[in-house]
């Protein structure tokens, strides 16, 4: 009798820790964090697999739609807390989609997985995480130095959006040919391929949503397909989510030129005649905002039909420094090596202007912060004497320290008189960093 009632009560517990356990699916609202990591609800919950979307229902869909409650969730999350945010990757969205699934029509993948970039950044090249993970893509050094990108002190191929995306398309075709799911794919470019054949072996299943069951998986990576489905959905059909108001940007179109190595981003916006942002934006790739100084010469992009303006005027480019002091006042936490970073002087340079010691600063402090900035602006047009050379191209040298106008001249085997004229010097002074246009055997 004693042992029935035992067993009684223990069905009755069970039965009610189960209807619990269903019952918590219900998710709360949050702000979403760029590693999906901060979704409300235990890794056991149990939620239904979800209608599968036939793909002819969405344009082109061809990437499996699973519309479940944790999709629903993402839908819901992105029209509402995240909507400003999520306007915004809809606006950069056409800036660099075009290419994005060209690229990938080129690898034979889903045109929907050029999607995963809205997911990792926002389709923001500048991007950059908490895991040190940059660009557009997302890649950590490790991966991106794998699949071929470059990351030195000059240059970040991760922020080459063109390079990137390719990257990015052999890395999913690598996923895939090992998991053959397009969801444990996605997955893995989140968590790494590791993990994923960790969680399929210790599981004994290849469907996302069965792995996501569990607590091997890290939040950020259970979340980070329904966000991607989310995001797929809204953005092919934004009008029937309620984004009715988004100022969808132009395609990124440029050319390549070839210029000198070390020079400034700025000279070349000045002699392409656009601003500095625009140039900037299309070679985010240059860390230090001007070619290697590595480099004989450097392929960079620039806005469509402004590659011969550039090439014309960039011999005209001059620059002048302004020197100041600004002051600064250090907050608690702050450190020199932080306020050097700042503004993009040593820390030797603030301590000599201060008579610091042992390079230690306090809060409240004043300081005083030299500071040289360059101005560049375009000399006056080059005269007649340029109009003799015909379809001859000249040579754009940049002075280097040490160099005179007699060195220059000799070294290409030119007069005095000429190399003046071409490039209008009316002082023997000369500073590295100058470009001068020299004609050789004229």
């Amino acid at each position: 009798m004693r042992l029935g009632i035992i067993v009684a009560l223990l069905v009755l517990f069970l039965s009610t820790a189960e209807i619990l356990a269903s019952s918590k699916t219900s998710l709360t609202s949050l702000e979403v964090s760029p590693d999906y990591s901060s979704l409300t609800g235990e890794a056991e919950d149990e939620s239904e697999e979800g209608e599968l979307f036939d793909s002819s229902a969405f344009q082109g869909a061809n990437l499996p739609l699973t519309l479940n409650e944790k999709v629903q969730y993402f839908i819901e999350l992105y029209q509402t807390s995240q909507r400003e945010v999520f306007k915004l990757w809809l606006s950069r969205s056409t800036r660099y989609l075009p290419m994005i699934k060209r690229i990938f029509r080129e690898y034979g993948l889903p045109e929907d997985l050029a999607y995963l970039a809205m997911i990792e950044s926002g389709f923001n090249p500048f991007a950059y995480s908490r895991a040190r993970a940059v660009g557009m893509w997302q890649f950590i050094k490790g991966t991106a130095r794998r699949y071929g990108l470059k990351v030195n002190y000059w240059i970040d191929e991760r922020r080459d959006p063109e390079k990137a995306t390719k990257a990015a398309a052999r890395y999913l075709l690598d996923l895939y040919q090992e998991f053959e799911c397009w969801h444990l794919a996605s997955a893995g470019y989140n968590a790494g391929e590791t993990k994923i054949r960790k969680a399929i072996r210790r599981y004994k299943t290849k469907d996302f949503w069965e792995l996501a069951k569990y607590r091997y998986l890290k939040r950020e990576t259970k979340n980070y397909v329904p966000a991607l489905i989310a995001a797929i959905l809204i953005a092919k059909n934004p009008e029937k989510y309620g984004f009715t108001d988004v100022k969808y940007l132009p395609p990124l179109e440029y050319e390549k030129i070839e210029v000198p190595g070390n020079i400034s981003l700025k000279a070349i916006a000045l002699a392409a005649g656009v601003d500095y942002q625009t140039i900037r934006l299309l070679n985010a790739e240059l860390r230090r905002g001007r070619t290697p100084k590595y480099a004989r010469h450097w392929t960079i992009k620039v806005p469509v039909g402004r590659g011969q303006m550039v090439l014309a005027n960039l011999p005209r480019v001059r620059f002048y420094v302004v020197r100041e002091i600004r002051k600064h006042r250090v907050v608690r936490g702050e450190s020199l090596r932080k306020i050097a970073r700042r503004y993009k002087v040593s820390m030797r340079t603030i301590a000599r202007a201060n008579r610091l010691k042992r390079y230690r600063v306090r809060a409240g402090q004043l300081l005083r912060i030299p500071v040289q900035t360059q101005v560049f602006y375009l000399a006056k047009a080059p005269g007649k004497a340029l109009a003799s050379h015909g379809s001859k191209r000249p040579i754009i040298y940049m002075v280097k320290k040490g160099d005179s106008l007699w060195k220059i001249a000799n070294r290409f085997g030119v007069s005095l008189e000429d190399l003046r004229s071409w490039n209008q010097l009316e002082s023997k002074i000369l500073y590295p960093g100058t470009l001068l246009t020299i004609w050789p055997g004229v």
